[in-house]
């Protein structure tokens, strides 16, 4: 009889995998010292916390890791945690390119800037965004949802649970481009848009795939597109916006590990050593790709090229929209 099940044989491998990547070491020494904060400014059950918990699992055989949410202001209440941490590399923050690059142009005032507060670990996982309507919405495409708002524009709402987020402004910047009169209602998180969107209070919404591929799944809502390059492994049948010819609304979040800037760069490497190993393991990219998100292992390197890149982008969107929050 085998002694462990198959579940069991795989944390094994994975925490030896991890651990192998991270052995000898200085800071995987000091890491056993002590326990390491994974930040995450977005509540409970959403994608950046399932990627956090799931690299925390991974990851528990070079030490510990403990998952704190400090959810608010579209991530910022975690990245000013972070600002204000020790640079001992004991508080990582798992946060959306939207704290990253869209926050310092986006805010009025903000208690951190990331460019000198931050230094990139790598990016872990990344996932697009869908708009999805209530199934009592006569419309079955993109082409026919912005001809159903062109028709009635007094209806057309569009639920936003991250204001200000890049699904935000590829939502408005698709609106714009296509002359589709969306109103875009903001919510207080995905959880309860969903719920109004189910429940037919809200006609519309743009939100990760996380949040709706179950409901569509079964029949509760109808998601119309994806905004990812491909179509989705989760939802196949669902085409992508760039198939379709709306090239406003393409883009994915990517989801970046990040410690407080002066922390030693060998610390940095060596936690982006075991980040990037724990990306690599099957269990990882299956639990991710599960709920629509894709694992990724890309260092600190590519993850300072990928922000100053993004950041170009979404900031340059966010002055031609003329948006401002306080």
């Amino acid at each position: 009889m085998h002694r462990y099940s198959n579940n069991a044989r795989r944390r094994l491998l994975a925490a030896a995998t991890v651990a192998a990547a991270a052995a000898g070491t200085p800071w995987r020494t000091s890491l056993a010292q002590h326990v390491v904060r994974l930040l995450v400014g977005f509540p409970p059950g959403g994608a950046i916390d399932v990627t956090a918990r799931v690299y925390a699992e991974a990851m528990r055989g070079v030490g510990t890791f403990v998952v704190e949410n400090r959810a608010g202001a579209a991530g910022n209440i975690a990245a000013t945690a972070l600002a204000q941490s020790r640079p001992d590399a004991s508080t990582v923050m798992l946060a959306p390119l939207n704290v990253y690059c869209i926050s310092t142009a986006l805010y009025r005032s903000l208690s951190f800037e990331p460019a000198r507060d931050f230094a990139p670990v790598g990016i872990v996982a990344t996932f697009p965004w869908v708009l999805a309507v209530h199934p009592d919405v006569p419309v079955r495409s993109v082409q026919e949802f912005i001809a159903w708002a062109r028709a009635r524009p007094e209806q057309s709402l569009c639920g936003m649970a991250a204001v200000g987020s890049e699904g935000h402004l590829m939502a408005f910047g698709f609106s714009r481009s296509e002359r589709c009169p969306v109103t875009f209602v903001p919510y207080k998180g995905g959880a309860p848009m969903a719920q109004d969107l189910m429940a037919g209070h809200i006609p519309a919404v743009f939100d990760p795939i996380v949040n709706l591929a179950p409901a569509h799944k079964a029949g509760k809502v109808r998601i119309l597109a994806v905004t990812s390059a491909e179509r989705s492994a989760l939802l196949p049948e669902v085409p992508t916006f760039a198939e379709l010819g709306y090239s406003s609304a393409v883009g994915e979040t990517w989801i970046g590990a990040s410690v407080r800037q002066g922390v030693p760069a060998s610390a940095v490497r060596d936690l982006s050593t075991a980040l990037l190993a724990a990306g690599r393991i099957a269990a990882v990219h299956d639990k991710l790709a599960a709920i629509g998100l894709a694992a990724r292992a890309q260092g600190p390197e590519a993850m300072a090229a990928v922000l100053a890149s993004d950041t170009r982008r979404y900031a340059g969107l966010v002055r031609e929209l003329g948006l401002k929050l306080d």
